[in-house]
């Protein structure tokens, strides 16, 4: 994990040096993994009984790991946030041989999932406690996420992440991720420097490629190590993170 304080001016105090941080909310802040395969598997163990659990947790996991690549067909306007879901379940049914809902039956399944999903939204551990550091510094944080504005605000909210500010969404900024455009809309609702802000989030191409592109510090939290040595700097999670911008500040 190479030095974050190397990439600040090493004379610089706070607000010198750091002068915000923006995050990714969806597994980054919020284990959304975690509460979509547990919502999956409660929704799909009648329909599915003659499946081992074992069958079932492979299948749960790739549902929530979108193995259809529907979400990315979302975000190019080709399907709806409904019709991404829908194409993610047919997937799962067809990975173990089960013909796809119809329609009026994944409409009901749909909702039926989305209230039981938005029930296990929970933060990492790793999140108030870095949150609070931050707060005690004096440094601005907000959010930029693919997903609309409206929904992500919620989804902090319902998370027990209320202390949000700032939130970009697609719709906000115009553009998804890795366009520049939400990041630079973040930078400017923090009133920070691109240069002096960093951008915190789970994946190597929207997240940290983006950021930099747009002129911020990416920091890419790899939690569960699956990630080759990226160009950004990398933390496991948001305590390591915590005491590299606690460093920098003292120096």
């Amino acid at each position: 994990m190479r030095e974050l304080s190397n990439t600040f001016d090493s004379t610089a105090r706070l607000g010198g040096g750091i002068e915000g941080v923006l995050f990714d909310i969806d597994d980054t802040l919020v284990d959304l993994r975690s509460a979509a395969i547990g919502a999956f598997l409660a929704m799909v163990n009648d329909l599915l009984e003659e499946v081992t659990s074992e069958r079932l947790r492979l299948i749960a996991e790739d549902f929530a790991d979108d193995g259809a690549g529907a979400y990315e067909r979302y975000m190019a306007g080709e399907v709806t946030f409904l019709g991404q879901r829908q194409l993610r379940l047919n997937r799962a049914f067809e990975l173990v041989d089960h013909k796809p809902l119809s329609e009026q039956s994944y409409l009901r399944w749909a909702d039926d999932y989305e209230s039981l999903v938005k029930d296990s939204w929970k933060p990492f551990n790793d999140v108030l406690p870095h949150l609070a550091a931050l707060s005690s510094w004096g440094i601005p944080y907000g959010a930029v996420s693919n997903n609309v504005e409206a929904y992500q605000r919620m989804k902090l909210e319902r998370a027990g992440l209320p202390g949000f500010r700032v939130v970009i969404g697609s719709d906000t900024a115009g553009a998804p991720k890795p366009d520049p455009a939400p990041f630079l809309a973040g930078c400017s609702q923090l009133q920070t420097a691109p240069a002096r802000t960093l951008y915190v989030g789970d994946n190597p191409i929207n997240d940290i490629q983006g950021a930099e592109n747009a002129g911020l510090i990416g920091i890419f939290v790899d939690r569960d190590s699956k990630h080759a040595a990226q160009s950004a700097f990398t933390v496991s999670n948001l305590g390591q993170l915590t005491t590299l911008i606690g460093q920098c500040i003292d120096l």
